[in-house]
């Protein structure tokens, strides 16, 4: 088995029709069981964390995007056409970043292998089917999350299926690896994480899913103990969300050695108990000490809270190649009644950054605030459109086409919307 994880199979990168509609349906169930954490900050962080791994991987050009969920369970999970889950019980039991990073690469490295690909192939269709809808209901319990989520009663037989073979396990170790160390994170961190697994009542799901063994374990601490080096440090941003995370599980903060996250955490406890002034005295400290991005995006807030909107723009203005600045600058401008200048701010980024759901949430407000509700409509069915659902979007865009008074406008619309409809007749096309 050692020796078949060394090889790394031929097999074409490129995604297929058939991969981009398992895509979207799996996004679909994702978003269906309404576990998606839409803190932009939080969902930011994980993008442009996954995003820079797989920068690293061997397949840096194929599609991913990556989701945190609410679920206690330590848990991840790749599925089609890139799409990974991380649960917020695996973010709370990482001791660093290397180890939340370790366990991305490996979700990162199972598809770069197509390994999900490689078992469909082995499988019929309505069994790839049945294999994405209970991944999705290992996120829930709610029993109306979704009518596609019924695939879970059939979860207890077909168990093994989902699982990943166990060379497909030594393969994304070896090569998830590879990408800590090429990002500068240490390499050891996969396999601490690894070792922590084996005696976690909560992590049931994912060592179903991801067969571990202890020799995996001793492989991979082997491995990565022959890179040497200096590493990253865990970054502000990580620190802020894992604390911020488990503030709004248990509704308290957890005090820690570092003076500035308990700074920014007392400052964000105030600002939830919407104790504005006091969170300004905290956020002043802290901002004597840190300068990373999270203190200037809650220093932003803060200071909108309080009317004072220059010292908030101010602190939003030193990071506005961040989506989370940038939309909570434009919100800034919304709650303050100057919305023109924040539907300029974000639709700048947008134009030119394919944003979160929120951002384009939020750009619709300021659209309905200013009184441009063809433009609200529309930035409503972008957003319907990265949930996967297609058409929902096409409804949106109708809507703002049969009230726009701008030819141009109109004719985009026409044209969006034949090209949203020819996407989804190829895909039922596919189903046929």
């Amino acid at each position: 088995m050692w020796a078949n994880a060394l090889v790394v199979p031929e097999f074409g990168l490129s995604e297929t029709l058939e991969e981009k509609k398992r895509g979207n349906d799996f996004l679909q169930l994702i978003w269906g069981t309404s576990t998606v954490i839409e803190d932009v900050e939080t969902q930011v962080y994980l993008k442009k964390l996954g995003s820079e791994l797989v920068t690293y991987s061997e397949s840096p050009d194929k599609h991913f995007d990556f989701f945190f969920l609410n679920d206690n369970s330590i848990n991840a999970f790749a599925g089609p056409y890139g799409y990974i889950g991380v649960h917020t019980g695996m973010l709370l039991s990482s001791d660093s970043e290397a180890e939340l990073a370790g366990v991305l690469s490996h979700e990162i490295s199972h598809i770069t292998q197509n390994h999900l690909n490689r078992f469909s192939e082995k499988t019929d269709k309505q069994t790839y089917i049945m294999i994405a809808g209970m991944l999705a209901a290992a996120l829930v319990d709610n029993k109306d999350a979704s009518q596609a989520i019924a695939a879970s009663t059939v979860a207890g037989t077909a168990q093994q299926n989902i699982n990943f073979t166990r060379d497909h396990e030594w393969e994304a170790d070896r090569i998830g690896t590879k990408m800590l160390s090429k990002s500068g994170f240490d390499p050891k961190g996969m396999a601490h994480f690894f070792e922590k697994l084996k005696d976690s009542s909560n992590a049931q799901e994912f060592l179903r899913s991801h067969p571990l063994s202890i020799n995996r374990i001793s492989d991979s601490m082997q491995r990565s103990s022959r890179k040497i080096g200096k590493y990253r440090d865990d970054s502000f941003e990580y620190l802020t969300i894992k604390a911020k995370i488990y503030y709004h599980q248990h509704k308290r903060i957890k005090l820690e050695k570092n003076k500035s996250l308990n700074l920014y955490m007392q400052a964000y406890d105030a600002f939830e108990e919407q104790d504005y002034q006091q969170a300004k005295n905290y956020i002043d400290d802290l901002l004597n000490l840190n300068s990373d991005n999270p203190t200037h995006i809650l220093a932003g807030r803060i200071y909108s809270k309080l009317s004072e909107l220059n010292k908030a723009q101010e602190n939003f203005s030193k990071i506005l190649d961040n989506e989370s600045s940038v939309y909570y600058a434009a919100k800034a401008y919304l709650d303050n009644k100057q919305t023109a200048k924040g539907v300029g701010i974000l639709k700048g980024y947008l134009r030119a950054n394919q944003g979160t759901y929120q951002s384009y949430k939020l750009l619709s407000s300021l659209y309905v605030d200013a009184g441009k509700l063809d433009r609200a409509h529309i930035h409503n069915a972008e957003a319907l459109i990265l949930q996967g659902k297609l058409e929902d979007g096409i409804a949106r865009y109708e809507r703002a086409k049969s009230i726009t008074h701008s030819q141009d406008l109109f004719d985009i619309l026409t044209v969006k919307i034949e090209n949203l409809q020819q996407k989804i007749d190829l895909y039922k096309d596919l189903s046929n």
